[in-house]
């Protein structure tokens, strides 16, 4: 082929200078589980973004403009540095400790949103790269803004305002906590825990939302369950949908509940716990705030009140969630032996509280200007009259920044912990807690678990450990059996640091065959023996390290008496 010689520079110049592809088209998806996004644009590199509107207590109604809950997929992100920028109020507290020169969304202030690229691992968008501009005239001006300030390295990322907790991340959960020996359905519930369903419905923005199973499971050790009442407790969570960083630490509660913690095996012989962790599955499902799909309009947690007094109390038709809920819950407790529950903790979450700072008084000051000394953290309202409650103060020693405010919450109160005290159609318990997680303090998913094993761990301090126990009570609970063989086999083998819940009887810091016939010793009583010590069934492969030991042990006496008469 020919070509003149301004035909052939053309074609040399598309042969040598690749072709520049144009980026890919970015899209935002909020039609996932708990997603929540009602519209975007998308200008260069700036996603601007519109909340939902939300439910969010006080003077914020839905269809005022308040966005507070976020959560989408955005793809075709890879390699693009992009802003984030959400216009419009939000739903906060409202104003801060009557200081109107702060606006009703500080909350914004401190925060930092998240990010993942597989939905499960998250990270936090840098808080040095927010902004937040406000004008107290007109709220709906409001713009927050935040990105990485770098580019994304995938195509897809995740992106929400806290670290999301899915309705299926409940069901899997569910399934489980029932795979464990020590848990089962409550009385109220079928085979898979399932007490019954959240219906089917269309959410606030126009899109199906399919009927969720709502579930509950007892948590004991059913080899003690006798006609004695066990100590009860009851946890619930998922009330206000988008309050995600309770859920994560109810879940680290039930996960420590289940352990092999030796600690958590003692509880389990002397208490059981009833436990429910979709309270508003419909509402999370759809990725509502603080309402659910029957009704979006208003604070779930407050028609707890069984009716008909209203046509928002739970007998409505709007209510089946809470009914369902709340009806399983009463006749769980009461399926078991005893009258009444020892404890009643709702796990929540919430934007930051500035006024509450103590008696405590720990936490980070505040940024905000007029707020000198002011302090935030998580925090519980406790039921009036048990701030010296034993599992309470056990709970503030090992968490020492949970602040506390008094609730004024009462029996005839139409929230969860109300419904909780009353002893005409409510639980009877002898006291409720709300615990609130703050959103705005950047925090890990492990942070929530460790807060939900304290709470697990106060219980154990508050109504199982004594004073002083035993040597080869290694449990701490008052007596020496299996249990403490549970904890010795758990700690065997540390060889510096071990403590006596770890197996260490004599105090030399490891646990070893030495510390294992002091428990036998005092096994039953002081009735054991080698042969009965052996006997005692243990999971696994502990009973063939238990006989590899006491011959171990065995060997070394042997070996020592042989030394002796060798230098008499």
């Amino acid at each position: 082929m020919t070509c003149n010689k301004l035909r052939c520079f053309f074609i040399l110049i598309s042969i040598v200078l690749p072709t520049t592809s144009s980026k890919a088209m970015i899209t935002l998806d909020g039609n996932i589980d708990s997603g929540s996004l009602n519209s975007y644009t998308v200008a260069g590199n700036t996603v601007n973004i519109v909340g939902r509107d939300s439910y969010a207590g006080g003077s914020f109604r839905l269809g005022d403009g308040h966005w507070r809950w976020l959560y989408f997929k955005a793809s075709g992100v890879q390699n693009q540095n992009l802003t984030f920028s959400v216009k419009g109020e939000f739903g906060g507290d409202g104003p801060c400790c009557d200081d109107t020169s702060i606006e009703t969304d500080h909350e914004l202030y401190d925060h930092e949103m998240v990010y993942s690229y597989d939905g499960e691992n998250w990270q936090f968008f840098p808080h040095a790269n927010n902004t937040l501009s406000t004008a107290n005239a007109n709220p709906a001006n409001d713009l927050y803004t935040f990105g990485l300030n770098a580019p994304f390295t995938q195509d897809e990322v995740y992106v929400a305002y806290a670290l999301p907790y899915t309705y299926n991340h409940s069901v899997t959960h569910t399934q489980q906590v029932l795979a464990s020996p020590w848990a089962e359905p409550t009385a109220s519930g079928n085979v898979n825990g399932v007490i019954g369903q959240a219906p089917a419905g269309v959410n606030d923005i126009g899109k199906d939302q399919l009927a969720r199973d709502l579930f509950a499971y007892r948590i004991t050790n059913p080899a003690t369950d006798s006609a004695t009442p066990k100590r009860k407790a009851m946890f619930v969570t998922g009330q206000h949908a988008s309050e995600t960083l309770g859920i994560y630490t109810f879940e680290g509660l039930v996960d420590w509940l289940i352990s092999d913690d030796p600690r958590a095996s003692a509880l389990r012989d002397q208490a059981e716990f009833f436990l429910y962790p979709t309270l508003n599955a419909s509402g999370r499902a759809a990725g509502l705030t603080r309402s659910m799909l029957q009704h979006p309009d208003t604070d779930s947690n407050s028609y707890w009140r069984p009716g008909p007094i209203s046509g928002n109390d739970w007998d409505s038709p709007l209510r089946t969630e809470q009914k369902l809920n709340g009806e399983a819950m009463r006749n769980d407790a009461a399926a078991t032996p005893g009258n009444s529950l020892d404890l009643f903790v709702d796990f929540h979450s919430s934007v930051p509280d500035y006024e509450i700072v103590g008696p405590n008084g720990l936490g980070s000051e505040s940024p905000l200007p007029g707020l000198a000394g002011q302090y935030r953290d998580d925090w519980a309202y406790i039921t009036s009259g048990a701030e010296g409650n034993d599992w309470w103060q056990a709970l503030r020693t090992l968490q020492p920044n949970l602040l506390q405010e008094t609730s004024g919450t009462g029996p005839s109160s139409r929230t969860s912990t109300g419904y909780a005290l009353n002893n005409v159609y409510g639980l009877n318990a002898d006291m409720s807690v709300t615990l609130e997680n703050q959103f705005a303090i950047s925090r890990p998913i492990s942070y929530y678990h460790d807060l939900g094993r304290n709470v697990g761990l106060a219980m154990y301090e508050a109504w199982v450990q004594v004073a002083n126990p035993l040597a080869g009570d290694f449990d701490e609970d008052g007596d020496v059996d299996a249990g403490d063989l549970d904890a010795w086999n758990a700690g065997f083998g540390t060889s510096s640091g071990a403590t006596h819940l770890l197996g260490d009887a004599d105090g030399d810091g490891d646990t070893d065959a030495a510390d294992f016939l002091v428990w036998q010793r005092q096994f039953n009583g002081g009735q054991g023996s080698l042969s009965s010590a052996k006997a005692v069934p243990e999971p696994g492969s502990s009973g063939l390290l238990i006989v590899a030991v006491i011959g171990m042990f065995a060997f070394t006496t042997s070996a020592r008496s042989s030394s002796k008469l060798t230098h008499t």
